[in-house]
């Protein structure tokens, strides 16, 4: 099962939501006490422990570019409305609806309010 890291950027409530509603092993930075750590360190945790980032940061599909693209996978939510309730209806229409056909481990997954793209 692909486990879950998210970003310092998204709200602990939608590591729990992703845990309550679809039994993922989700853990956020904020609840780790590791909010503080650069993208360069998130991406180095995410590999050591085999987690799919998620976050708000668009950088990070820079960063998947950059690096062996498939080496890690990326969820990055681009919404205009960054509310826990927003991210975690974009979180859900995506599992429920896409994710099944999706690489998680070694795609770039760009999740937008009325569609979804995956670079794989």
């Amino acid at each position: 099962m692909t486990a879950f890291l998210l970003d310092a950027n998204l709200s602990p409530e939608s590591a729990a939501y992703l845990r309550r509603v679809f039994g993922f092993d989700a853990v956020d930075l904020q609840s780790l006490g590791l909010g503080w750590i650069d993208d360069d360190r998130v991406v180095e945790l995410a590999m050591q422990q085999s987690r799919v980032i998620v976050t708000q940061d668009l950088d990070f599909g820079l960063r998947y570019h950059r690096a062996a693209s498939g080496s890690f996978g990326v969820i990055v939510l681009r919404l205009a409305d960054q509310t826990v309730e927003s991210a975690n209806r974009a979180l859900d229409r995506f599992f429920r609806h896409d994710a099944a056909n999706v690489p998680l481990e070694r795609a770039l997954v760009i999740l937008e309010r009325e569609r979804t793209r995956v670079i794989s």
